[in-house]
């Protein structure tokens, strides 16, 4: 037992090493490790030839410095490529449905329209949405206009533009020009709010999820009653919806 501190302690220096490595936008050398950990050197000396060793990082001779190693990386590939999507999906929505007590959604675009793919249910469940799989055109949802955000105008244009834009409140954006200039504003800040444009009563919060390549594949929200939504737990919502959802891009592997 009396050896079980000795080991945690070496066990958290490497995971500090290896983070603080990976993390560097700059490859540190030995001194630099060395203030920002405050290892003795000899320990830090063994510490950094054993995962050199190991492939787990790598030195450079020339210019004295330590970055990421091979086995690392094929580590990395390998968390990315065996992470569920559907799994990753549900539990980032779970989430949010718990710690706000609210209905959380997934969705994806299909056409002029979005799917949605997951749905979690809240303590009172606002949420036009009935089944996986319902559908609803893009324009009047939160999770809709995140997605279309991402696209060129071009295909905005030519997915939006001919078309009649169903009205479902006073609120919905039935105007392609209003549309737009929105798609503009959703895709600086990061997030799209559908304030109560598809169900009268019902405000939703969208963040977009991305892939290992960077592209918007889904974007989570959650719903809530418009009585319920205070500036605070508006701003503290948003905060959470984008946070999730960077995480879960994150588990998918984008960098």
């Amino acid at each position: 037992m009396s050896s079980k501190p000795s080991l945690v302690k070496s066990a958290t220096r490497t995971l500090d090493l290896l983070e603080l490595i990976v993390k560097s936008s700059k490859a540190p050398n030995f001194t630099a490790i060395q203030e920002s950990m405050d290892i003795p050197k000899s320990s830090l000396s063994y510490l950094l030839q054993e995962l050199v060793n190991r492939d787990y990082l790598q030195y450079d001779p020339d210019r004295r410095v330590y970055s990421t190693g091979l086995k690392l990386i094929e580590m990395s590939a390998s968390c990315i490529n065996n992470t569920n999507i559907s799994k990753e999906i549900w539990l980032g929505i779970k989430k949010l449905s718990e710690d706000l007590g609210q209905t959380a959604h997934a969705g994806v675009l299909d056409g002029r329209f979005i799917v949605y793919i997951s749905k979690c249910q809240g303590i009172k469940d606002v949420s036009v949405v009935t089944t996986i799989g319902f559908r609803i055109p893009a324009h009047a949802t939160a999770i809709g206009k995140m997605l279309l955000s991402s696209l060129s105008a071009d295909e905005v244009e030519e997915r939006q533009n001919n078309v009649n834009l169903e009205r479902y409140t006073e609120n919905t954006i039935v105007s392609y020009e209003q549309l737009v200039d929105e798609l503009k504003q959703i895709s600086e800040n990061g997030y799209a709010i559908d304030n109560q444009e598809i169900i009268p009563g019902g405000i939703c919060i969208a963040a977009p999820v991305y892939d290992k390549n960077h592209k918007m594949i889904v974007a989570i929200s959650v719903t809530m009653p418009a009585v319920n939504a205070n500036h605070q737990f508006l701003q503290e919502t948003i905060r959470k919806v984008k946070q999730v959802a960077d995480n879960i891009s994150m588990r998918m592997g984008k960098v």
